[in-house]
């Protein structure tokens, strides 16, 4: 009986030590703060600025003036006036064709209108003294126009074969050699007036009818470098039935651009708003759609907050929805952070 007592005694003080052991132990881990540390981040305080309106497309830089000029009749090329490159002024001959048979025929018919001249001369101070009928005197004058007009459409089939710059401008490289023949259509020799340039670019029907002429607009590059100014100066006056864009230009400042040139279009509207802007970096993609992460400086906390975004520029973005003016919002470090996680604020981030 003492022997069973005395084991029971015994186990009670084992289980009894290894409860307490166990109790101490669980009791520790329950006082201990598993919470993650703060999530140092950068805030900035919402404000409110006035935005000028922008519209952005993509357009193509051409020359309002420019020209491929083509053979008017067929031809042997026998001199080029002009080398890729080249300034000319308007009235410049650019390719000569041989006009070796029409020159030949402008003398005949040159001396045919001397000799029909001199007769209609004769026979009108003969028709005075009513030496000659006047069916005789009208025939003679007749004549006259004939050789008359057979000069002038000689003269035009030799200009024909001159192929002058019909305005000033740079002459692009020749499309032809000396030698060759070519035929009525084949083109030529290109001509472009690079002091005069234009953009052209298309816009959808709800952007289109925010523009209207005499905006202002600027040329960039892939870089975002500005390369020309101007002002919208034409418009389509309807749609593309094919996509539904309108269609504008834009005369342009020469700046440091080339006809045929690529550029990204900013229109710069008249209207101009109070918005509320945030730094670009402060605005995250979330599933759900935009959103930024608002600071309560007070419990050091954060809220993820859905966002309707506006226009971009100077690396800041307009809030339509979701902040108001004074909050303050993270603008680095979301990566590390979720709805309700602690932060702390660095103090040269903040603004």
């Amino acid at each position: 009986m003492r022997a069973y007592i005395f084991a029971t005694t015994l186990l009670l003080i084992i289980f009894g030590s290894i409860g307490g052991f166990l109790y101490q132990k669980f009791s520790a881990l329950a006082e201990a703060d598993f919470s993650p540390p703060p999530v140092t981040v950068s805030v900035a305080q919402a404000e409110i600025n006035n935005i000028a309106r922008r519209i952005k497309a993509v357009g193509t830089i051409n020359a309002q003036n420019a020209s491929t000029l083509s053979a008017e009749v067929n031809g042997r090329v026998v001199r080029i006036g002009a080398n890729g490159g080249d300034q000319v002024t308007e009235g410049h001959l650019l390719v000569q064709l041989d006009d070796a048979i029409e020159s030949a025929e402008l003398a005949r018919f040159e001396a045919d209108l001397r000799l029909t001249k001199t007769l209609l001369e004769r026979d009108s101070s003969l028709a005075k003294e009513k030496a000659i009928s006047q069916t005789q005197l009208d025939t003679r004058a007749a004549q006259y126009e004939a050789a008359k007009a057979q000069v002038e459409e000689t003269k035009a089939r030799i200009e024909q074969k001159r192929i002058q710059a019909p305005f000033s401008g740079s002459v692009g490289i020749p499309l032809v050699e000396v030698g060759d023949y070519v035929t009525t259509g084949t083109p030529l020799i290109h001509l472009t007036d690079t002091s005069l340039l234009e953009a052209e670019f298309s816009l959808p029907a709800n952007q289109a009818r925010l523009v209207p002429l005499g905006t202002k607009m600027a040329a960039y590059d892939t870089r975002g470098e500005t390369l020309a100014e101007g002002r919208v100066t034409e418009r389509d006056p309807a749609l593309d039935p094919i996509d539904r864009t309108r269609r504008f230009r834009a005369a342009i400042s020469t700046g440091h651009v080339l006809p045929g040139e690529f550029v990204r279009i900013e229109l710069i509207l008249n209207e101009s708003d109070a918005a509320v802007v945030v730094p670009e970096t402060a605005v995250t993609y979330a599933l759900q759609g935009d959103a930024v992460y608002i600071a309560d400086l007070e419990t050091n906390t954060v809220e993820l907050r859905l966002v309707k975004t506006g226009d971009r520029f100077d690396r800041k973005v307009e809030i339509k929805s979701g902040v108001e003016e004074g909050e303050h919002i993270v603008t680095a470090g979301q990566h590390k952070l979720f709805p309700g996680a602690s932060i702390s604020v660095g103090e040269a981030a903040t603004q």
